[in-house]
């Protein structure tokens, strides 16, 4: 097809040589398709010998073929400028004089001035974004794509690279024969492309649009306002329907996020679910519906509500492609296996009534909905109508009863009038529940646990306040030694009726408490409250099936305790210390154990918490040093733990990346070097996050990986447990992080190893705002306490530990194996 059209070439740069090269390049192969080319520069239109050399030849000889072959007549005006503003007043100037109006073809733009060093990847994307605006604005026409515009840069060492959007980055060759080459590629590549291409039109780039993408989107935010989620990783079928998705996103202010892989943005949905209920949508390409792993199955635990979109093939196909659904299997018993909801949709005439049914199962809550998607399906541009239900039909997974259960009416006797030893482990609590917990607890002297799976659903501090009623952790790890000593006399359990156990918003799964279903049947006197009948344990002996909050409205009522037990109950709680009682949480040791760092660490937050109003957002991966860090350092608020459910090892560190995004504080994230080895690194997809959505700003993020070369908790149930001796399926092999600190798109990042506590320099790294710690630290392997075991909590290191008297010198007469008092011997 013969096109007759003027484009315009346009050329930024300093440089004389460069200008003549490129224009050199285009007289050597031109043919009838140039018939004419015109040039406005700084310089005169000079003609320079090109370097005789074998490659340029070749691809001189393959142009002109390609060319000759064309029936394009095209008017070539190069326009060239030092600065892309100044080319762009030329070209409106050109314009207006022009009756026939042109084209913005190939744009050439030299950065590879030292004036230009200091620029990053994104700074030449926003530069040529608002080159092209301004044409735009002047209604000119201009191809904006990947292969019309080059950035040549000088060489040099970036230590952060990621594909341009508005460009292609090109080194600035050193030898005259490669740029000259380069050169003519890059413009062949263009023409092939845009004019031999005629799908290809200059000018903004169209929209694109997806029916199913608009409804989803316009039902979350029905359901959620702005706070929802749109999590992705790319593939050729889901691609279209990921860019409609995201301008939908863009259009309501929903975030937008990614991850290194599809794990990673179960691991993002899962976190946000859990900490601040935000609804959420998933797109992934064919066959990955595999990729979530077990997180999957805590996302339906969780009951967290969100699409999960998956590219599925025809049902007709042969044994297509990446298909999960095929004669040898069918993805779909596996999704149903795991209890989660699906439809499989593969008719555009039946794409409404899908989605009205994917619809009510969201507003079931029995976890996400999963839909398995075929391309005919997310092709569909509408506009359709869909009948959905209306965010006033909410239902829910379980009927809220009218008024308060008989079972309360004994509950509350034992609230008012029974031990001195009352006991609150508490699931995520809702703002409001929390204060309701947290004054209750105060007019009845309850002592207050969070747990394993919801780290900081009872925080030690709120508003900056102590809480005095918390004790600690109960967990089947990570259980706390005030937890140990107020439910244990002596190494023994205390007997049912001198102690109550509640567990409130729960349903007392194994990693609950370290006591087995025999001794909770046994050996406590148990209240459980959940919303869910299925849920009640075997072993509660006092059942509610009622709403959270409803109870502890009704317990707000109805509590009458009196002053003298509830000071028993006080008193009780305050005979607790609340100082680590093992020798090295105190020894400064090479390599640091984990009972010092954490214990060290403890005493910094709490002090930055008490002085300096520091608030932070917690993150616990699934390993040793995620319990000890659990079980020690202090919480302002609820945190994020890989344990809950499944306990995948690298879930917490992926699910860092959305948080560091959407989390109202800072982030502090403790992941131990197993978990590390089992993920990617998260920086990448970090900085990608930053450049897409925004700076973080204010706040800093600070993952500590703890290096011990060991998978430590099995080390510790081997040797402290079993009574084995370490092997090869516990060893790690670490390689020493480099130390590092640099600006990453507006983000300060510094990378360092820690061999020691320095409290001095980890005061300021928490408190310099804008910043991404990186900290790899050395420690070494112990079976000491740390809640790992109930062995270990009655070790020589903790014996004595509650009372308070000077301890005896001594030493042992080995003769006589006679013990004598140092002080009557010495008279000291």
């Amino acid at each position: 097809m013969e096109t007759s059209i003027s484009i315009a070439v346009v050329v930024v740069t300093r440089s004389q040589s460069f200008f003549q090269t490129g224009v050199s390049v285009i007289n050597d192969i031109k043919t009838d398709v140039f018939h004419r080319v015109f040039v406005d520069a700084e310089w005169p239109c000079g003609q320079d010998d090109l370097v005789e050399d074998s490659v340029y030849s070749e691809a001189r000889e393959k142009a002109i073929r390609f060319l000759s072959s064309r029936k394009d007549r095209l008017t070539l005006l190069v326009v060239q400028s030092s600065t892309l503003e100044r080319v762009a007043g030329k070209l409106i100037a050109l314009r207006e004089r022009t009756e026939g109006g042109f084209q913005v073809g190939m744009a050439f733009v030299d950065f590879s001035d030292s004036d230009f060093a200091a620029m990053s990847i994104d700074d030449f994307d926003r530069a040529l974004a608002d080159f092209y605006a301004t044409l735009g604005d002047a209604s000119i026409p201009a191809f904006q794509s990947s292969f019309s515009t080059v950035v040549f840069q000088r060489p040099g060492f970036a230590r952060i690279q990621y594909h341009p959007m508005n460009y292609i980055r090109c080194v600035m060759p050193q030898e005259r024969e490669v740029l000259q080459t380069r050169l003519l590629c890059l413009w062949m590549d263009f023409f092939e492309m845009s004019y031999a291409n005629q799908r290809v039109k200059p000018g903004a780039a169209r929209r694109p649009k997806s029916a199913l993408a608009e409804i989803l989107a316009a039902f979350l935010t029905e359901r959620a306002g702005s706070n929802w989620l749109m999590f992705y990783y790319t593939g050729s079928v889901v691609s279209t329907l990921i860019n409609a998705l995201e301008n939908c996103c863009q259009n309501v202010g929903a975030a937008v996020l990614r991850g290194p892989n599809e794990h990673s943005l179960a691991c993002g949905a899962m976190a946000n679910w859990q900490l601040y209920s935000k609804p959420f949508v998933i797109v992934v390409t064919s066959g990955m519906i595999d990729e979530f792993k077990g997180t999957l199955a805590n996302l339906r635990e969780a009951r967290a509500k969100g699409f999960i979109v998956c590219a599925e093939q025809r049902l007709n196909s042969w044994f297509a492609f990446q298909a999960t659904i095929t004669p040898d299997e069918d993805s779909r018993e596996v999704v149903k296996a795991r209890r989660l909801p699906c439809v499989y949709m593969d008719d555009p005439e039946r794409l409404a009534e899908d989605l009205q049914i994917a619809a009510t199962l969201y507003d079931a809550g029995e976890g996400p909905v999963v839909l398995l998607a075929t391309r005919a399906v997310m092709d569909v541009s509408g506009p359709i109508e869909a009948c959905l239900p209306p965010a006033h039909n909410l239902t829910g997974p379980f009927a809220t009863a009218e008024g308060d259960p008989p079972e309360l009416t004994a509950v509350m006797d034992l609230l008012n009038n029974g031990p001195d030893k009352v006991l609150w482990q508490c699931g995520p609590m809702e703002d409001d529940e929390l204060e309701l917990v947290l004054d209750i607890s105060d007019r009845a002297g309850v002592a207050l646990t969070d747990s394993l799976a919801y780290p900081g659903s009872i925080p030690k501090f709120r508003n900056g306040e102590r809480n005095a009623n918390f004790l600690g952790t109960l967990g089947v790890y990570a259980f706390s030694e005030r937890v140990y000593r107020f439910l244990h006399t002596d190494g023994r359990i205390n007997p049912p009726n001198e102690q109550c156990l509640f567990f409130v918003k729960s349903k007392i799964s194994q990693i609950a408490t370290p006591f087995t279903e025999a001794k909770l049947g046994r050996s406590f006197d148990i209240v459980q409250v959940t919303q869910n009948p299925a849920h009640i344990s075997p072993f509660t002996d006092h059942p509610l099936v009622m709403d959270s909050r409803a109870f502890l409205q009704a317990v707000d009522r109805r509590l009458d305790v009196d002053p003298a037990r509830r000071q028993r109950r006080i008193a009780a709680m305050s005979a607790l210390c609340d100082t680590p009682s093992d020798i090295i949480s105190k020894l400064p040791a090479a390599p640091m154990s984990p009972n010092y760092f954490f214990h060290q660490f403890s005493r910094l937050i709490e002090g930055l918490i008490v002085a300096d109003g520091y608030d932070y957002t917690g993150v616990y991966d699934v390993g040793r040093c995620g319990i000890s860090a659990v079980r020690n350092v202090p919480r302002t608020r609820r945190g994020f733990s890989g344990w809950y459910g499944r306990a995948l090892m690298g879930d917490a560190l992926l699910a860092t990346m959305s948080l560091a995004h959407t989390c109202p504080t800072d982030l502090i994230a403790f992941v131990g070097d197993g978990a590390r080895a089992m993920v990617p690194d998260v920086l990448p997809s970090m900085a990608e996050n930053i450049l897409a959505q925004a700076p973080l700003g204010d706040k800093t993020i600070t993952i500590f990986t703890f290096f011990n070369g060991g998978l430590s908790a099995i080390n510790t149930y081997q040797e402290l447990v079993l009574f084995n001796r370490t092997s090869r399926q516990m060893r790690l092999v670490n390689i020493a992080a480099e130390e590092w600190e640099e600006n990453i798109c507006g983000l300060k990042v510094v990378s360092r190893t820690l061999d020691s506590f320095d409290a001095q320099m980890l005061k300021c790294a928490l408190l310099e705002r804008g910043r991404l710690n990186l900290f790899n630290v050395n420690l070494s392997h112990n079976n000491e306490g740390d809640g790992l075991s109930l062995a270990s909590a009655k070790g020589w290191q903790r014996d004595g530990a509650f009372v308070k008297q000077p301890a005896l010198r001594s030493r042992l007469n080995a003769a006589g194996a006679e013990v004598r008092d140092l002080t009557e011997e010495f008279g000291i």
